[in-house]
């Protein structure tokens, strides 16, 4: 694991600062579920910093819903989804049964993620929306395609996160395959990234301001710029696809 940010976040308190690293790795699945992290003596020695603090910022992961701490076994990375319910039908297969059809994903998006928005905008906490700020940063880097992808990713689910309710970040953790086209490298254009970064940034500032409306505003805004830019893409894929069959057949006669 890379902790090389950890002594950058000055203005948080210890425990925070770790439990966002660590949160971080998990969000961008460098940590997956199942996998381990090391004892708190280790940590403690890696950070240096004492073992209370790294105590309290794996109890704050743990209240979150994202590590699973149990004697002899050790803190290991857990799902929303795993915490919340272990049996039954999952909501991915639930939705599933619609289809994952970019215009359905995208309809969903539209419906969620907005009030999402304004619930984090009016419960998150300093160190929440200091993670969010470091994931918006990094998304104004020269990166991967999916490298930003991941990003993407991870800054709505840190938004779900952040509400607190643990059924909301279970649901948008559950969808995250289906939303996964609509993040995809076919409709990922330069333009599309400048766009989403700046949508993110007005996102992530109506949260700081702690007002509701205006990160639910943000957040439409967001989703219907990204629908526009997938109708865009899908309309110049058809045409490239109808004037090739065209010369197809002019070839052929």
């Amino acid at each position: 694991m890379d902790w090389s940010n950890f002594n950058r976040i000055a203005t948080l308190s210890l425990p925070d600062r770790l439990s966002i690293e660590i949160e971080k790795l998990i969000l961008t699945g460098e940590l997956e579920v199942g996998s381990k992290l090391p004892p708190e003596r280790i940590l403690a020695e890696t950070l240096g910093v004492s073992r209370v603090s790294v105590r309290q910022a794996l109890h704050e992961l743990q209240v979150r819903g994202l590590i699973d701490r149990r004697p002899g076994r050790g803190t290991v990375v857990v799902s929303a989804a795993e915490n919340s319910s272990r049996s039954g039908a999952t909501i991915a297969e639930a939705l599933a049964v619609g289809g994952g059809e970019i215009a359905n994903v995208m309809e969903l998006r539209a419906i969620i993620e907005p009030p999402i928005a304004s619930l984090t905008a009016s419960r998150a906490t300093d160190r929440d929306i200091t993670q969010l700020r470091n994931l918006v940063a990094e998304m104004s880097l020269n990166i991967s395609v999916e490298a930003y992808a991941d990003l993407d990713t991870s800054f709505h689910q840190a938004i779900a996160q952040y509400t607190h309710n643990p059924l909301l970040s279970m649901l948008t953790q559950q969808i995250a395959t289906l939303i996964a086209p609509s993040r995809s490298a076919n409709f990922q254009t330069k333009r599309r990234r400048a766009n989403s970064t700046q949508e993110h940034e007005n996102i992530l500032r109506a949260i700081t301001a702690r007002d509701p409306d205006a990160a639910e505003w943000a957040a439409s805004l967001h989703i219907e710029s990204i629908t526009q830019e997938i109708v865009r893409a899908a309309t110049q894929s058809v045409a490239k696809d109808s004037l090739h069959d065209i010369e197809t057949k002019k070839a052929h006669k």
